[in-house]
């Protein structure tokens, strides 16, 4: 399934020089990539296709690239807790919402 980054650039931005965890990442990069979904709300619906997916070969911002990133970089770091307290309960980490709050469609009451 198509995601909001690769394998390959989750693994050189976090610094990952091993295969022993592709598996393990491959998981998280989908999660991360569906926590930005929702986070985003219709705003992202210009980089899925009908049926909720990301298209293979679309161009995304390089902003949700790095958040996405940064997500997987939490869960992978801290697979069981957030013993850094760096989100609350139901939300994302502050630094990933810094970077995706402008593009955010706002949740209607």
């Amino acid at each position: 399934m198509p995601a909001f980054v690769s394998l390959e650039t989750v693994k050189m931005r976090l610094k990952i020089d091993f295969a022993d965890d592709d598996a393990l990442l491959d998981g998280l990069i989908d999660a991360a990539t569906d926590a930005v979904i929702n986070y985003l709300k219709s705003a992202a619906e210009q980089y899925l296709d009908s049926g909720g997916s990301v298209p293979s070969g679309i161009d995304i911002p390089p902003v949700i690239q790095t958040a996405t990133v940064m997500m997987v970089g939490y869960l992978y770091r801290n697979p069981d807790q957030d013993p850094d307290r760096d989100f609350d309960p139901g939300y994302l980490p502050g630094p990933v919402i810094s970077l995706l709050y402008p593009l955010r469609d706002p949740a209607l009451a």
